[in-house]
């Protein structure tokens, strides 16, 4: 492999296009473009035009035949090829980076993770918002304590307007039998690997869904969760996809104070007495924990991108520890069965769920989805 390894790239859509430009361009020094796959005789012509060197394979079978040409693939297909994709390649010995979601049964997600495991295959995911100064500021401020006890989180993440001409622009999009869901499986997978980045993930959640409230389908598009711990934590995460202007925002109690991030600003309401400390010292009645903001800008950000694939490089490469494994994939879809499971039957469901409710619960939807 020398300094590099050959990547070879699956599907060559909206995002195939933007990262097969970013590594032959060498954003990732540790990554070199070795091949794309590609069915569409268009997209052919195009790799041929502005890509010279790179192979051009006509479908995965193609592309096996020449397993000799690539160390690694990037697999950015159709969500329901994940798993087929992966096991296949993992099966050749090839590492994997996958992008979101890893799947969408979490049994077959586990498959491929414990496979990679077993056979020493690199698995990653292409979990690229937590490169984003913001998310990793959030991760760190966690990670130091100075929230003391958490107490409760509400993320409002709506600023994912989706228009009809997006739901109409890939056959498979928006549906139960194409894409096995709506925003939990397109949309919100980013922010549910987060989620449990920052709070693990939930013992219990209880989902109030709404299926095609802004749109003429019938997968979902508007969620309110509400996410248990056994240990009092408490989240809520709102969602929608048909709403704007939309908000990305993120606030955090604990013990010590209040987290908050929207945008590139983030402030933490510092308590001078911890809440429970308060709690034993204070005599007034009507007392009011005194507190100090500190807000700070944050500029200055990396190619989230490339950085994903600079990392998965350096793993293979040097060893250098993964930003997400196949077990964050797993765990993120997880916890999307288990939201559609409650959302389904409208009750508290534990995390993760039962995996035969999952898949009857979707096979029932596929039979009687809206043509």
């Amino acid at each position: 492999m020398g300094n590099q390894i050959r990547a070879a790239l699956i599907g060559f859509g909206g995002m195939g296009k933007i990262y097969a430009q970013m590594i032959y361009a060498g954003m990732a020094p540790g990554m070199m473009l070795a091949g794309v796959c590609c069915r569409n005789e268009e997209g052919q012509k195009l790799l041929k035009e502005r890509f010279s060197g790179v192979a051009v394979y006509t479908d995965a079978d193609h592309m096996a035949q020449h397993q000799e040409d690539y160390d690694a693939v990037i697999i950015v297909t159709p969500h329901t090829s994940h798993i087929p994709l992966g096991l296949r390649f993992a099966k050749l010995g090839k590492h994997i980076l996958m992008d979101k979601p890893a799947g969408t049964d979490a049994g077959e997600v586990e498959e491929l993770v414990r496979y990679c495991d077993d056979h020493g295959i690199a698995f990653s995911m292409i979990f690229n918002n937590r490169q984003l100064p913001g998310f990793k500021a959030v991760k760190e401020k966690l990670d130091s304590g100075i929230l003391g006890k958490l107490h409760r989180a509400v993320w409002v993440c709506n600023d994912w307007y989706r228009s009809p001409a997006y739901h109409a622009s890939a056959g498979w999009r928006s549906s139960w039998a194409g894409e096995c869901g709506g925003m939990m499986v397109n949309q919100n997978p980013h922010f549910l690997d987060m989620w449990n980045w920052f709070f693990g993930l939930p013992d219990r959640v209880y989902a109030s869904m709404e299926f095609g409230r802004y749109n003429d389908f019938s997968v979902d598009d508007a969620i309110d969760l509400q996410l248990f711990y056994n240990n009092g934590f408490h989240g809520t995460f709102i969602s929608a996809t048909g709403e704007a202007p939309g908000i990305n925002r993120l606030e955090i109690w604990g013990s010590g104070g209040r987290l908050t991030l929207e945008g590139n600003r983030i402030s933490f309401a510092e308590n001078e007495l911890d809440t429970e400390l308060f709690g034993r010292v204070n005599t007034e009645k009507f007392a009011k924990i005194p507190f100090v903001i500190h807000e700070e800008t944050l500029e200055g950000q990396v190619n989230p991108y490339t950085a994903v694939f600079q990392n998965f490089a350096d793993h293979i490469l040097w060893g250098k520890p993964l930003f997400t494994t196949g077990w964050d994939g797993l765990r993120q879809v997880q916890l999307a069965n288990a939201v559609y499971v409650s959302g389904w039957e409208e009750r508290t469901v534990s995390v993760p769920v039962d995996g035969k409710r999952y898949r009857d619960g979707l096979k029932q939807r596929q039979e009687t989805e809206k043509h």
